[in-house]
C-alpha cells in the first residue's frame, strides 16, 4: 500500500511543479500587460487634463502664442484638444480592457494559487502533508485558477 500512496505522492508532485510552471507563465506575462494598461490609464488621463487645462487657463493670449512660436498653421487650441482626445480614449480603453478582461483579478488568484501550489508542494515534500489532503487542496488551487485552462486551450475548443 506504501507504494500506491508514494506513487500518488510523486504523481501529484509532477502535477503541482506542472501547475506552478503554468501559473508562473501567467504571471510572468499578465503583470507586466496589467502594470502597462494601469499606466497608460494614469498618463492618458492626466495628459488629456493638461491639454484641455493649458488653454482653458491661457486662454487665447496662450493659443496665439503657443501658434506662432511653433509656427502652427492650425490654432494650437485645435491641436490640443485633439491631443486631448487621443489622450481621453486610450486612458478609457486601457480602463476597459482591465475591467473587462478581469486582469486584476485573475493576477491576484494566480499570485495566490501559486503560493497555495509551492506550500503544498513543501508540505508533501517534507511528509507535513498526506497526499489525500494536499489532492483536495490542489483541487481547489486549480478551479480557483480555471481561467488559466481557457487560454491555453484554442479559440475553436472554446466553449
Amino acid at each position: 500500500m506504501t507504494v500506491l500512496t508514494d506513487d500518488r505522492r510523486r504523481d501529484l508532485l509532477a502535477r503541482i511543479e506542472d501547475k506552478r510552471r503554468q501559473v508562473d507563465r501567467f504571471v510572468a506575462a499578465a503583470v507586466p500587460r496589467k502594470r502597462r494598461l494601469l499606466n497608460i490609464t494614469i498618463v492618458g488621463g492626466t495628459l488629456a487634463a493638461a491639454f484641455t487645462a493649458a488653454p482653458a487657463a491661457g486662454g487665447s493670449t496662450f493659443t496665439s502664442w503657443l501658434t506662432m512660436t511653433f509656427g502652427l498653421t492650425s490654432p494650437a487650441w485645435q491641436i490640443l484638444c485633439g491631443a486631448a482626445a487621443a489622450c481621453s480614449v486610450a486612458a478609457t480603453v486601457s480602463t476597459q480592457l482591465l475591467k473587462t478582461q478581469n486582469v486584476e483579478e485573475q493576477v491576484a488568484r494566480a499570485q495566490s494559487c501559486r503560493a497555495k501550489l509551492e506550500v503544498l508542494e513543501i508540505g508533501l515534500t517534507t511528509g507535513h502533508i498526506d497526499a489525500a489532503q494536499a489532492t483536495t487542496e490542489f483541487i481547489r488551487c486549480v478551479e480557483e485558477v480555471s481561467f488559466l485552462d481557457q487560454r491555453d486551450r484554442p479559440p475553436a475548443a472554446r466553449p
